[in-house]
């Protein structure tokens, strides 16, 4: 029988968390379907949770994530920005790493 280890990562600032992945799916979202609006609709996200979320994590890391623009009668859009791509390709790249030692700490234990 083979046992995996597993575990979640998210990112804390002074004991509260600041984004895992459930903020990374939004902007992940946000970034196919061209709207924060939209990526909140698709994961049963209120628009103002999604709003208060992304903005409450741009404070904490002081940069923005999303560009956004407010629309008209056809509705804004958002687009990540450079920082933001950037942030989820470090984030991602944390993720990976993490895994790989987890899968050789499975196979090495248990």
């Amino acid at each position: 029988m083979s046992m995996n280890v597993n575990a979640k990562i998210w990112l804390e600032h002074d004991g509260e968390i600041i984004f895992g992945q459930g903020p990374r799916e939004l902007l992940i979202r946000v970034k196919k379907l061209g709207s924060l609006s939209k990526a909140a609709s698709s994961m049963k996200m209120s628009y103002s949770k999604a709003w208060n979320l992304i903005n409450r994590i741009e404070k904490e890391l002081g940069y923005k994530l999303l560009e956004k623009r407010v629309g008209g009668v056809s509705g804004g859009s958002s687009t990540l920005t450079d920082e933001g791509e950037e942030f989820i390709e470090k984030f991602n790249y944390v993720e990976a790493q993490l895994k790989k030692t987890m899968e050789k700490l499975s196979k090495e234990i248990f």
